[in-house]
């Protein structure tokens, strides 16, 4: 049963399905779209970074361009034959006492009420498992250089202000996107100054750059990851019925090619990545299920 999602991020919802129904070529500003936001606030991320059982793999930390490194901070106590890990946070402390910029990973897991928005997201879309990410940042320190994603992102303004320097949208492409250089980024095509409340949607392979010329800037953002068949699993399938109805011994390159692509485009194969697509798209929706449910053992509740 669907959980009554709140009031902001209601709003930021009915956003993006207008934009879903009419799609940007590049992106959409939209100002004002939640009032005051206060769903997620510093002191949440606050929350989370303290829990004692937060990991490296959840956290990013920048500073003056440098990545932290997290990952010597990690400790273990034994208990009963068994490795408790935990990780000193007097390295992410300090980092940010100097300026860092933080990045959150895996809101969705963290908060019940981000994970039902998520699960909204993830409906909307053929096969999308969405994330949902907290960035945190602090004047002239950003967490990553310029860059455009593989998927669409939808973008809300927590705290503070932020600079987004847009750029003329690329081939979309999940190799080469990652800091980018000036002349792979090219020229500036619109510059957007994000508030709180503001929300930005993004198209896949449009470069962006984000600078923080306030004390301190949150925002969070909705990766749209596409979860279709990919092209690796879709050559595995057809491998494998190749290899169980393969051409001629001793044929040409060509033909070898022609009776693969024949396999590629019959209907039985089309019909079996429609299947695929299904499975998967129930398998997010369980396992958004579950997510739900990570935080949520309330058996004890009774001897409170």
């Amino acid at each position: 049963m669907k959980q009554k999602l709140h009031k902001e991020l209601q709003a930021l919802l009915d956003f993006y399905h207008k934009q879903r129904q009419n799609p940007p070529a590049e992106f959409t500003h939209g100002a004002g779209v939640i009032d005051n936001p206060g769903f997620f606030k510093v002191s949440d991320l606050q929350q989370h970074l303290n829990n004692p059982l937060l990991r490296p793999e959840w956290v990013h930390v920048k500073l003056d361009g440098q990545r932290v490194e997290l990952e010597k901070s990690c400790f273990y106590k034994t208990v009963q034959a068994r490795k408790l890990d935990f990780m000193d946070k007097g390295v992410l402390n300090d980092a940010i006492s100097k300026g860092a910029a933080v990045v959150l990973e895996g809101i969705d897991i963290l908060d019940a009420g981000v994970n039902e928005f998520v699960a909204r997201l993830d409906e909307s879309l053929p096969c999308v498992m969405a994330n949902s990410v907290v960035f945190f940042s602090q004047q002239d320190n950003e967490a990553y250089a310029g860059h455009c994603d593989a998927d669409d992102v939808l973008v809300v303004q927590l705290v503070g202000k932020k600079t987004w320097q847009l750029f003329k949208p690329q081939q979309r492409r999940y190799a080469g996107i990652q800091e980018q250089s000036e002349q792979q980024l090219g020229p500036v095509t619109h510059e957007i100054n994000m508030r709180p409340g503001d929300a930005l949607y993004v198209r896949a392979g449009v470069p962006h750059r984000c600078f923080t010329n306030a004390p301190v800037s949150m925002h969070m953002a909705f990766d749209l990851v596409d979860n279709t068949p990919t092209t690796a699993e879709i050559a595995g399938e057809a491998s494998n019925q190749y290899n169980h109805a393969c051409e001629l011994p001793y044929e040409p390159t060509s033909s070898v090619v022609e009776r693969y692509v024949s396999i590629l485009k019959s209907d039985e194969f089309q019909q079996a990545l429609v299947e695929a697509t299904e499975f998967k798209r129930v398998e997010i929706a369980r396992f958004r299920e579950i997510l739900g449910r990570s935080a949520a053992v309330r058996s004890l509740s009774k001897f409170n």
